[in-house]
């Protein structure tokens, strides 16, 4: 995978953490916060509009920040540096944070000068400098809405994060990489067939997912560095929702036990040799997701009557039911903290996430009333959760800050399935 590094460079220290406007949950989206075009002092400099961009649709999707309309602005063309501005054109439209960036050339590469000001209090938060070379706006802008976010709210961004997810754009559903913004496509699969749960080892250099290429559904998994493809487990019936534990030594999987129903097994990650069966509950096992902790497995099933999510103990291989509400829960996704586990609850007329508890308690809507909302995944913060949804008609993927307040659209293309974050720092 192609990852983009920059320098950091201080171009001024930050004011320590007093200074922060401290904003501790996202979605409330009511921090007004200005973004005014990057100054060019030196003449135009190739990104600029791709630089701003990037940092507008990053804060608007954080959940965090109210954006203020650019046609409201009073200011025009000022400065960046504190005595070049006058913050009372800030605070008469209510701005809270404020953020300012210039953009030169300084020795063949891009340096984006980013400033962050506390408007209300004409304090400076943060200045930062971002070296880059030419052609890499995109990503810088990921970095200074990384660094706004942190300096703001005291909490690391994750703008530029990597997802894996299925793609039906070319006719067949492949296994597809993106950034988080939707941009930066590149395939995993190009086989012309159904490529479905594509899953992330825990150091983020192999995928995982189940194919239809050979007729029934095997699973797979591929080094994205080298490209090699191994065969982890064809055995007749299904071989499906591959979930890695957190050393990445061992695969979760459900596939086709003696008696027809699918059950869930452990492999070993690197050959695909059976470890040992997990389940045997009398009917169908599917969809697990490790904790991580590796403690804990969180599957559905249709071992009660109509499918519910349950929590296996990977010691004891006890089971508890987590869910009685419905006829038909799915795709159980355990939060990185360990505490809550999101999935799918079907509803009147289509599908929903939903949040409860490790104990079952607390359970609570993400979405609702807007088309299929499906295949939840946490970020690795477990402040967000990526998902798809039909709600503007074709399957997009969509992000929602943990409590479902702000929901935010990555993808606009169409045919956009099972999304899942990359580790943390991948």
């Amino acid at each position: 995978m192609i990852r983009f590094v920059f320098w950091l460079f201080a171009l001024f220290t930050a004011l320590p953490a007093s200074a922060q406007i401290v904003v501790n949950v996202p979605g409330a989206a009511d921090v007004p916060l200005a973004l005014p075009p990057a100054q060019l002092p030196a003449g135009e400099v190739a990104g600029s509009d791709e630089l701003w961009e990037t940092i507008w649709k990053d804060l608007e999707m954080s959940g965090y920040f109210s954006l203020i309309d650019p046609d409201a602005y009073i200011e025009k063309g000022k400065g960046v540096e504190p005595g070049t501005f006058d913050f009372a054109d800030w605070r008469i439209l209510r701005t809270s944070v404020l953020v300012k960036t210039r953009l030169v050339m300084c020795e063949g590469q891009v340096c984006a000068d980013a400033f962050v000001y506390d408007a209300s209090g004409a304090t400076r938060i943060l200045a930062r400098r971002f070296r880059a070379p030419p052609g890499q706006a995109r990503y810088q802008g990921h970095a200074i809405a990384n660094a706004v976010l942190l300096a703001v709210t005291g909490q690391p961004g994750f703008f530029g994060a990597r997802l894996v997810a299925v793609g039906a754009q070319s006719g067949s559903k492949e296994i597809y990489l993106l950034d988080l913004d939707g941009k930066g496509v590149a395939p995993v699969t190009k086989n012309g067939s159904v490529n479905l749960s594509p899953a992330w080892a825990p150091d983020g250099r192999t995928v995982s997912w189940t194919s239809y290429k050979k007729g029934q559904p095997d699973l797979y998994s591929k080094e994205l560095a080298t490209g090699r493809v191994a065969l982890l487990s064809n055995r007749k019936g299904v071989n499906i929702s591959p979930s890695f534990s957190p050393d990445g030594k061992t695969l979760c999987m459900a596939r086709s036990g003696p008696q027809g129903d699918s059950d869930l097994y452990l492999l070993d990650a690197a050959t695909g040799a059976e470890i040992k069966r997990l389940t045997d509950g009398g009917g169908i096992d599917v969809s697990p997701n490790f904790s991580s902790d590796g403690r804990s497995i969180a599957f559905a099933s249709e071992r009660s009557g109509g499918s519910h999510v349950y929590l296996l103990d990977v010691g004891s291989a006890a089971v508890t039911r987590l869910t009685f509400d419905g006829a038909f829960n799915t795709d159980p996704v355990i939060s990185p903290d360990g505490t809550k586990v999101a999935f799918v609850g079907r509803v009147a007329g289509g599908f929903d996430i939903y949040v409860v508890n490790r104990d079952g308690t607390g359970m609570y809507r993400v979405t609702e009333g807007r088309g299929d909302n499906e295949d939840p995944a946490w970020s690795p913060d477990g402040r967000y959760l990526v998902f798809s949804s039909t709600r503007s008609g074709r399957s997009e993927l969509w992000l929602a800050t943990a409590d479902g307040r702000h929901q935010a659209k990555i993808t606009n293309t169409g045919g956009w399935f099972q999304p899942a974050f990359a580790p943390a720092g991948r």
